[in-house]
């Protein structure tokens, strides 16, 4: 009897699984959705990040001293492979105007009197400023500069203490050790590409499983409901795993990149990542009133994932709510668990924790949508 209803059950969900995963194949939109269109936008980002970092990003310079120094540092900072640097005539003003309207990423200015300063052994104050809204971009076109006012500075120290006839007192010596996970300052793929993949993923997943859901009315029909459902959506999550492990394994024969743990524990923790941020299109789906406004929560949830996963701002540094925020999103603890496969060697019971919490969010799903669901799918705008 009981060996009956498992293979009652396991019919129904089969039979939903086929039916659905033919209709994806003959389905041009879910073709665009399920990879198509997920592979050139990662083709696309992994071409910014070809070269590891950001390269000759547009800087101004604003210089009010016109001096041979002056005109050395613009010169040396333009030589630097991040910023490609435009003298402006026009004067501060309108270097700061394309600064805000990110026409340039970073503006230095240089003082009158710079090197005369410099010569008298005053310590002149040459800015150079970058737009933190556009924090990967500002950031590194000011990668060079500080190098760069460090080897002038020493060479400058040598002449003024030649002039004055007399040695400049030694600083102190100061020994730092350190060791890092990874660099996130000097190799892009290490990190925001990585990080970007994984996160452009969970918007396909959830506008995926939001499409799927408003043209399957004759779900209703299926019986037992809940096997029918996973077997609709089950094609999904394959789909889409198959998809990461893919970007994943370009990241590493294309850009260079090397997993220093087990692949399998990356291919685990995506499947369940997966079912997770599925979870998520059933309950934009399930508790709105028609198919634009879940679409139109989708932006919403991008931004939320973007600020509190820890790829924008660092968890450790949030107040209490944000956190709260930050770990009630399945992306951040995929992200923490893929960073910690990719980056470095963890243990199997690491792996198993994760994947348990993950499977959370669908068991709680199933709990919150179990009959509202059935009521949404009699909706007029379902197909």
């Amino acid at each position: 009897m009981e060996m009956g209803r498992l293979k009652a059950r396991w019919r129904c969900f089969n039979r939903s699984f086929n039916v659905e995963a033919k209709a994806a194949s003959r389905s041009v939109v879910l073709h665009w959705l399920t990879w198509i269109f997920p592979l050139m936008l990662f083709i696309l980002i992994s071409a910014n990040f070809s070269a590891g970092t950001l390269l000759e990003l547009p800087v101004a310079a604003v210089d009010n001293d016109n001096s041979i120094l002056s005109k050395r540092l613009i010169r040396d900072l333009d030589a630097g492979s991040h910023a490609q640097v435009s003298q402006y005539s026009e004067g501060l003003e309108r270097a700061l105007s394309d600064l805000r309207s990110a026409n340039i990423y970073a503006l230095l200015y240089i003082p009158h009197n710079f090197e005369a300063d410099v010569l008298a052994g005053r310590q002149p104050s040459p800015v150079l400023y970058y737009n933190a809204l556009f924090y990967g971009a500002g950031l590194y076109s000011t990668q060079d500069f500080p190098g760069l006012t460090a080897e002038i500075s020493q060479e400058y120290t040598a002449i003024i203490s030649t002039a004055i006839g007399k040695p400049l007192p030694a600083l102190a010596t100061v020994n730092l050790s350190y060791e890092s996970l990874f660099n996130a300052s000097g190799n892009f793929i290490y990190y925001q590409l990585f990080a970007a993949t994984i996160h452009i993923l969970q918007l396909f997943v959830v506008t995926c499983t939001i499409y799927v859901l408003s043209r399957r009315k004759m779900l209703l029909a299926a019986r037992p409901f809940s096997l029918a459902l996973m077997g609709k959506l089950a094609p999904y999550t394959i789909s889409y795993t198959i998809l990461l492990m893919v970007q994943l394994a370009a990241l590493v024969i294309y850009s260079g990149a090397s997993v220093n743990g087990n692949p399998l524990f990356m291919l685990a923790i995506g499947f369940f990542y997966i079912m997770a941020a599925q979870s998520i299109g059933l309950l934009l789906f399930t508790f709105t009133k028609d198919i634009i406004t879940a679409y139109t929560l989708i932006g919403l949830l991008v931004g939320v994932a973007m600020t509190y996963s820890g790829i924008a701002v660092p968890e450790l540094s949030m107040p209490l709510i944000a956190q709260i925020i930050a770990n009630i999103e399945p992306l951040t603890h995929a992200l923490y668990a893929l960073f910690d496969v990719f980056l470095r060697g963890v243990p199997a019971s690491s792996l198993i924790s994760v994947c348990a919490l993950l499977l959370v969010y669908p068991i709680v799903t199933a709990f919150l949508v179990r009959k509202r669901l059935p009521k949404r799918l009699h909706g007029e705008d379902i197909k």
